[in-house]
C-alpha cells in the first residue's frame, strides 16, 4: 500500500475515534495544545473547526487518518514540514486543508475511478489526498509543489 494511502487510512481512524468519542460523551473536543505544552503522546486526532454542512462546502466528517499507526508514521515523516506543529497540529493542518472551500490557493481534483481527492494549497505548499469519506490518506509540501499536484491528478489508481 502506498505511503500516502496509508496516511490517509491513519487520519481517518483517528478523527472517526475521536468523533465518536466526543460525541458520545456529549464534550465538545479539547483545544489545541501549544507547542511548548504538547504532551510526549497526543490522541489520534485533533479538534477541528465545527461547521454544520451549510460552512463545510467539502460535507466531510470530522475524521482523520486511517488510524493512529498511520498518523504518527506520517508526523513523523513530514511534520517538520511544517515547522514546529504537535501531532495535534500536523493533524489539524491536514484537516483544515481537506476542510478549506475549493478556489483561489486551494486547488481540488477527484479521481473519476475511485473518489480520491486531491488538494494543493499554492500558498503553503502542502498537497492532501483524501478517500471519498474525508478519511486522510496523506499529507505534505511535495518536493516540485503543484507539479507533483498535476501528476497526482492524472494517476491511475493503485490495486
Amino acid at each position: 500500500m502506498n505511503r500516502a494511502l496509508r496516511s490517509f487510512l491513519l487520519a481517518l481512524v483517528c478523527a472517526v475515534a475521536a468523533w465518536s468519542l466526543a460525541r458520545t460523551k456529549g464534550a465538545s473536543p479539547p483545544t489545541l495544545p501549544t507547542p511548548a505544552s504538547a504532551p510526549a503522546s497526543v490522541p489520534a486526532t485533533a479538534p477541528i473547526n465545527q461547521q454544520s454542512s451549510e460552512t463545510n462546502p467539502v460535507g466531510f466528517r470530522p475524521i482523520g487518518f486511517r488510524s493512529s499507526a498511520r498518523l504518527v508514521e506520517h508526523y513523523e515523516k513530514h511534520g517538520r514540514e511544517f515547522g514546529s506543529v504537535s501531532q495535534a497540529q500536523y493533524l489539524q493542518l491536514a484537516q483544515q486543508l481537506r476542510d478549506a472551500p475549493v478556489g483561489g490557493d486551494i486547488l481540488e481534483v477527484v479521481r473519476q475511478s475511485d473518489g480520491v481527492v486531491s488538494r494543493f494549497d499554492k500558498g503553503s505548499g502542502a498537497f492532501l489526498a483524501a478517500d471519498p469519506d474525508g478519511t486522510i490518506r496523506t499529507f505534505f509540501k511535495p518536493n516540485d509543489g503543484e507539479a507533483y499536484f498535476r501528476r497526482q491528478a492524472r494517476r491511475s489508481p493503485r490495486s
